[in-house]
């Protein structure tokens, strides 16, 4: 009988572990991406380019939610589709994300990109080659676990962003004062100068992310990524821009619980 009971008491204290497994990472990724750009309001020029992405995060997972924090960003050059001119295009994001599972292998939550800093250099256009967009982003957030494959899909609910004058200098006529453009404005030269800041939500601000990543082993797994964005601040002249992405993913650490 004792030793029933010796027997018993493993099991249970087996299944109270197993229930209480976690399981935390620290990776880096690395690998290559596409992007493009179009700007209406000023052409209907479209650029493409190549370039490398990168990424460094921590991770936590157990039976009931997954959540994280990390740092993401492509670098790309794009060329114009119909001239010969380039533009550098840098893209960072500083995110945070919690999803809770409502069912087996099934995920949902909200990503929260905290910081996210688009920026562009024109070649040819002097003080105007600059081009930025700085804000911050809310999500809704899915994945789901289908063997070795994780799929991901993030919805952008609403945006708090500022798009940045250059570019042929246009700038919102929220800048303008009485019909007039002050040039000793300097809030418009600093990101982070709220005034000029817009809260956008969908339809008149939309975002779309998606994600399919394969676990190759426990240190290694690879993934594709889309990313598309959209938004206008002259009414049927929107801005999009997009990117596609194939990275490799190493965790330097992942530790199970």
């Amino acid at each position: 009988m004792k030793k029933t009971y010796l027997i018993l008491l493993f099991f249970v204290v087996s299944l109270v572990q197993l229930h209480a497994q976690k399981t935390s990472s620290f990776y880096v990724d690395i690998g290559g991406g596409f992007s493009s750009f179009q700007d209406v309001k000023y052409s209907n020029v479209k650029y493409n380019g190549f370039g490398g992405v990168f990424g460094l995060g921590y991770l936590k997972e157990n039976e009931k939610a997954i959540w994280g924090v990390n740092l993401q960003g492509i670098v790309t050059t794009e060329k114009a589709a119909t001239h010969d001119n380039t533009v550098s295009t840098y893209n960072y994001m500083l995110q945070a994300k919690y999803l809770h599972r409502i069912k087996e292998n099934l995920f949902v939550g909200a990503t929260w990109d905290v910081l996210d800093l688009y920026t562009k250099t024109f070649e040819g256009l002097g003080n105007n080659s600059g081009y930025d967009v700085t804000g911050s982003t809310l999500w809704a957030s899915g994945i789901y676990d289908y063997k070795k494959f994780r799929f991901g899909l993030d919805i952008g609910l609403a945006s708090y962003f500022r798009e940045g004058r250059g570019f042929a200098f246009s700038v919102p006529q929220s800048v303008l004062e009485n019909g007039d453009f002050d040039y000793q404005n300097g809030k418009l030269e600093d990101r982070f100068a709220f005034k000029y800041y817009e809260l956008r939500t969908i339809p008149r601000h939309f975002q779309v992310r998606t994600s399919i990543r394969y676990q190759l082993s426990n240190r290694f797994s690879v993934a594709y990524k889309w990313h598309l964005r959209k938004f206008s601040e002259v009414k049927k002249y929107p801005v999009t821009y997009g990117t596609h992405s194939l990275s490799i993913r190493y965790n330097i650490f992942k530790r199970t619980k």
